[in-house]
C-alpha cells in the first residue's frame, strides 16, 4: 500500500517537502518519485497545470504504481488556490476541501451551465459505494465529496490540531480574471475557492475507489486583484506546514 502526494507544479511539490525536493526545476511532470514518510511507502507526482493534465497524471500514477507492484490506497492533492473572499480566507490560509465542483460540465443555455439538465452524467456509479445520495444519487455530474484528513493516516491522531479551514472549491480550466466572472461563480455555487486541478484528481480517485484529500493554500483573490490581494511566495511557504500537520513528516 502507498500514499500518493501530488501537486500541479514542481514549485508546489517542493514547497510541501523541501528536504526531499530541494530543486523544484528538476521535477518533471507525470513522473513518480518514492520515499518513506514515517515508515510508510509514499509516492510523489507533479501533475501539470489544469484539469486535463491532472486527470491524465492520476491515471498514469495508478498505472505506474500497479506496474511496480504497489497499490495506491490514499491520495493527497495539495497546492495553491484563489479565494473569493480574503476577509473570510486570508492569504496563506490552509484549506481542507470537502467538496469539489466542476462548473463547466452540463448544458449551457447561453448564460450558465446546468449539470443535471444534460442527459449524460460523467459517471453512472453503482449505489452503495460510499457516496449514497449525498450528491444527488449514484450518478456523478459536477460535484464530488472529498475525504477528511484522517483518510491519510487510517484515523491515527495527528500532531496537535491541523489548523485547516473546511471549504468548498470550484475547478476551472480558465482562471477567473474579471469581476463579472468571479461574481457569477460565487452567486451560483457559493464555493470559497477556485483551483485548476481538484475535481480532476478527486474524480480519478473516485473512479479508482481511492480516498482523496485536498489541501490548498490561499495565494490570491479570485478575479482581478491588487498587489495586496496576492502572495504567491507566502502561500508556497505555508505549504511547508501541511505534511507535519498531518503527522506525515
Amino acid at each position: 500500500m502507498a500514499l500518493l502526494i501530488c501537486a500541479a507544479t514542481g514549485r508546489e511539490l517542493a514547497a510541501l517537502a523541501p528536504a526531499l525536493f530541494p530543486r523544484a526545476d528538476a521535477l518533471e511532470e507525470m513522473e513518480l518519485w518514492s520515499a518513506r514518510l514515517k515508515g510508510r511507502d509514499t509516492l510523489f507526482c507533479v501533475t501539470g497545470v489544469g484539469p486535463l493534465n491532472a486527470a491524465l497524471a492520476l491515471g498514469r500514477c495508478f498505472g505506474q504504481a500497479g506496474a511496480r507492484g504497489q497499490r495506491i490506497d490514499a491520495v493527497l492533492n495539495a497546492g495553491l488556490t484563489g479565494a473569493f473572499d480574503l476577509e473570510a480566507l486570508p492569504l496563506r490560509a490552509l484549506c481542507l476541501v470537502r467538496e469539489e465542483i466542476w462548473p463547466e460540465y452540463g448544458l449551457h443555455d447561453g448564460r450558465a451551465v446546468t449539470a443535471k439538465a444534460f442527459s449524460f452524467p460523467l459517471w453512472r456509479r453503482e449505489a452503495g459505494n460510499g457516496e449514497s445520495d449525498k450528491n444527488g444519487g449514484a450518478d456523478v455530474y459536477d460535484r464530488l465529496s472529498l475525504a477528511g484528513a484522517e483518510a491519510l493516516t487510517g484515523g491515527a491522531p495527528r500532531s496537535g490540531g491541523d489548523g485547516f479551514v473546511p471549504c468548498r472549491s470550484l475547478t476551472v480550466a480558465g482562471v477567473s480574471a474579471s469581476f463579472a466572472r468571479a461574481r457569477d461563480l460565487w452567486n451560483r455555487y457559493h464555493a470559497e475557492l477556485e483551483n485548476m486541478e481538484g475535481f480532476a484528481v478527486a474524480y480519478a480517485c473516485a473512479r479508482a475507489g481511492v480516498p482523496c484529500v485536498e489541501i490548498r493554500s490561499v495565494s490570491n483573490k479570485v478575479g482581478p486583484r491588487t498587489k495586496e490581494e496576492k502572495d504567491f511566495p507566502g502561500a508556497l511557504q505555508a505549504l511547508d506546514a501541511v505534511l507535519p500537520s498531518l503527522n506525515l513528516l
